[in-house]
């Protein structure tokens, strides 16, 4: 048997103990940092919006739309490295019917120049078809979102798109990504349009079911289009720091219509600031506009050309940080 030497355990005074606590309490918090991908922003939200233009040739193929989004991403994060220096994005928000369109790259050619002649010729076609390329599209529409926000490392609100529930009927969702690419919160359309129903018979969604999302700590509301014209929303939305209005206006623009929407929510809400933001371009014969515009309850403060084609507006939340 070797024969051990006993020695005395060495005693930490009171300062060392202090400098061993400060070392593995920065150790911790950098760790958990990385480990939730926190924002590198101080508490400060920043939502880069942007007033993306469809057209025929957009979504002529999943790569194609796929070019055209993240040319918009590189545009709207090269805005806020100069309208906000040292800070980065944390919400990138993508208009009404943003996906909805890709549907169309999965019908024939000759189904898609009935179309692109009269939509209401979406009728005509049997329903199986249509619920057909939808259910195609739905699936490569959530994994294009997921690649691009687990790939940028921020979250995206992807606008909407049409989805087929389990009954048949279609449904206009907005689809919110984390900065892991998981998808994290979705939204029916509660109010259908009247092309809406008069050409798809869209599927109302549930009032009820309506519920924020968080995003860095800050929570957040969304609609979709029409149904922010209903006071309805006043009083069943939860408190919130943000409420966004995604909206693809086929109407030809004025102020009067669109001060009917948000800027008319919010100051009987218990929400204060909101986001607009709008889809442009022409595509199907429906020629899209309206601005993209940051509002407090007093009306709006920041805002785009209401004709303009991919504008983008950078704004950052809470409001003293811009």
């Amino acid at each position: 048997m070797t024969s051990q030497v006993l020695r005395p355990t060495p005693v930490i005074s009171a300062r060392g103990v202090f400098l061993l606590a400060v070392v593995v309490t920065m150790l911790f918090s950098t760790t958990a940092l990385h480990a939730r991908g926190a924002s590198e922003n101080d508490g400060a939200l920043v939502v880069g919006a942007v007033q993306f233009a469809v057209s025929e040739e957009i979504y002529a193929g999943t790569r194609e739309f796929e070019t055209a989004v993240n040319a918009s991403l590189d545009r709207m994060e090269r805005k806020a490295e100069s309208e906000v220096p040292g800070r980065r994005i944390d919400l990138a928000v993508f208009p009404e019917y943003t996906s909805a369109f890709l549907g169309l790259s999965y019908l024939d050619s000759d189904k898609q120049s009935a179309l692109a002649d009269d939509p209401a010729a979406i009728r005509q076609l049997n329903r199986t078809t249509v619920v057909r390329a939808l259910k195609a599209a739905e699936e490569e529409t959530m994994s294009i979102w997921s690649e691009i926000a687990a790939e940028r490392g921020y979250a995206v609100l992807a606008g909407s798109t049409l989805v087929v529930g389990p009954n048949g009927g279609i449904r206009n969702r907005a689809l919110l990504f984390d900065r892991n690419g998981t998808l994290q919160w979705t939204q029916d359309k509660s109010f259908p349009g009247v092309p809406e129903t008069e050409l798809l018979d869209l599927a109302a969604g549930r009032i009820e079911d309506a519920e924020s999302f968080v995003v860095d700590g800050r929570h957040i509301v969304a609609t979709i289009c029409r149904d922010t014209y209903n006071d309805v929303w006043e009083e069943v939305l939860p408190p919130a720091d943000l409420w966004i209005d995604i909206k693809a206006n086929e109407l030809p623009y004025t102020p009067e219509y669109y001060d009917e929407a948000l800027a008319e929510r919010l100051p009987d809400s218990p929400i204060d600031r909101g986001l607009t933001v709008s889809l442009a371009g022409e595509i199907l014969g429906f020629r899209f506009s309206g601005p993209t515009e940051y509002l407090y309850d007093i009306g709006p403060v920041a805002g785009t050309d209401p004709w303009a084609e991919n504008a983008i507006l950078i704004v950052m939340y809470p409001p003293d940080r811009l």
